[in-house]
């Protein structure tokens, strides 16, 4: 198993332990603001390398990495000691992330991002969203993002899709079929 999916797979194996649990007690939003806090208060470059530190006694790194998070709850301290014990803390914001997927994924919510080249306001997004919900059958999430070098057209990531409809990627395959 390469380096990457054996990442994800120990990502998607702690985001699923901690979210069954967080379900179980129906208290799913609360504890995704809890790994959301831990999440923030650990993901400083800085502090990153201080807990990767192999100089420093695993006792000392847990100790620092439970004083940075004080005041987040008792389950969301119990995973960061886990992945800290266990040389894993860089893992914590992709957790994270899996976290708002599962979590999505329940509740039937598509998190689309969308690219277009020319900056959207709030009717034309709303347009863009309803037509993916009609499209998907699912109550979608829309980040849109202005990229200007896509010329025109959107370009949508679904999860791991992407619909690319953009002026610069039908100009690349025009150019391609004539060569």
């Amino acid at each position: 198993m390469s380096g990457a999916v054996t990442s994800s797979v120990v990502v998607r194996r702690y985001a699923l332990a901690y979210f069954s649990l967080a379900r179980e007690r129906g208290e799913s939003a609360a504890w995704r603001i809890e790994l959301a806090r831990a999440s923030d208060a650990l993901g400083d470059p800085g502090v990153r390398l201080a807990l990767a530190n192999p100089r420093l006694p695993r006792a000392d790194r847990v100790r620092l990495a439970l004083e940075l998070i004080d005041g987040v709850s008792q389950e969301a301290c119990n995973l960061v000691r886990l992945l800290v014990e266990r040389g894993r803390t860089s893992l914590l914001g992709d957790v994270l992330v899996e976290y708002d997927r599962l979590a999505d994924s329940e509740s039937g919510i598509v998190r689309a991002e969308v690219t277009t080249a020319i900056p959207v306001d709030d009717a034309l997004r709303r347009r863009i969203t309803e037509s993916l919900r009609k499209s998907l059958g699912r109550e979608v999430v829309a980040t849109v993002n202005q990229d200007p070098s896509i010329i025109g057209g959107l370009v949508i990531h679904i999860g791991d899709r992407v619909i690319d409809n953009s002026i610069r990627t039908h100009l690349r395959q025009l150019k391609a079929a004539l060569l």
